[in-house]
């Protein structure tokens, strides 16, 4: 990952609300995307997706925050109440601080995410590399053809953090991010689908399938701003105010994305419940908690924080 990698600067609110006894999520943003300052030169991922917020509100509160806490998918927030340590008691009633240990790096918790949840098995990290494969390594899936048999592999960085690398797999390393950069060869998975950009032969923007949908046609990109949602969402009672993209997918969200023109290069911003990701072309550094697909399996990656 390059050097000058910033947090993105674009925030979304999530809302939850029952309808039908249902749960429905909604999102929106507290600022037009328009109005977002370019990322800087050479910068890709912007940001990476909401497990970070999570993990911190619950510390928040574990702490005695009063700071409200934002508001999670009910999966997700069980998910996060498990992984919670106990809490002590209001902030007033606290003694002293949990004891951290100081004079050795923090460790880390690599979540092996079960199929449909968003939680599953917990393990700790306490070595210095953990390797992911079909046949080898600390975690290994042998039943997940789509695995290499060294895949990915993570490193712990000696100023803290982790170093995420693929191993020259077949299939790639994705991680879930906010928003990033559209370049030409940029690797998307939006839903079930994985898409390539670039330009075609006319020179206009397109997304070509990648993987295992290469026989399909290209979609040719409209100008931005426009959106990638649902085919069967549309039409519905609420058309979108701009050219959307339709994929034929269940795991889409009737609005899962949306394209727009930065300073220098288009940019993707997520907005789907199943998250957008990107698959990494070099290493990238996990300072905060993060998700990451190797095959068909996601992983999500806690660091536990040092001393304060």
């Amino acid at each position: 990952m390059p050097s000058d990698w910033q947090p993105g600067t674009t925030r979304y609110i999530e809302e939850i609300f029952k309808k039908d006894g249902r749960i429905r999520r909604t999102f929106s943003m507290d600022s037009p995307l328009s109005n977002q300052p370019a990322p800087a030169a050479g910068a890709f991922f912007e940001s990476f997706d909401g497990w970070a917020q999570l993990l911190k509100a619950h510390a928040s509160a574990v702490a005695g925050d009063s700071s409200p806490a934002p508001v999670a998918a009910d999966g997700i927030a069980l998910a996060m109440a498990e992984m919670a340590p106990p809490s002590a008691g209001p902030a007033d009633e606290i003694e002293a601080l949990a004891w951290r240990p100081g004079r050795r790096p923090p460790m880390a918790l690599l979540h092996v995410v079960d199929d449909g949840r968003d939680s599953g098995e917990t393990i700790r990290l306490r070595d210095d590399t953990l390797v992911v494969g079909r046949q080898t390594g600390a975690v290994s899936i042998p039943h997940d053809p789509l695995l290499a048999i060294d895949h990915a592999r993570l490193d712990r960085l000696p100023g803290g953090g982790w170093l995420l690398t693929d191993l020259g797999s077949a299939d790639g390393t994705w991680v879930r991010v906010m928003t990033a950069k559209l370049r030409p060869g940029t690797r998307l998975q939006i839903g079930g689908t994985r898409l390539v950009f670039g330009r075609g032969a006319d020179g206009v923007a397109e997304f070509a399938p990648a993987g295992r949908d290469d026989g399909a046609a290209p979609l040719p990109c409209p100008a931005p701003p426009f959106l990638i949602g649902r085919a069967d969402a549309f039409p519905g009672p609420v058309e979108p105010e701009l050219p959307t993209l339709l994929l034929d997918d269940p795991f889409v969200s009737p609005i899962h994305a949306e394209v727009i023109a930065g300073r220098s290069a288009w940019r993707i911003v997520n907005r789907g419940l199943n998250g957008l990701w990107v698959r990494i072309e070099a290493p990238v550094r996990l300072d905060a908690a993060a998700q990451f697909q190797c095959g068909d399996q996601r992983f999500v990656l806690e660091p536990l924080a040092a001393n304060p």
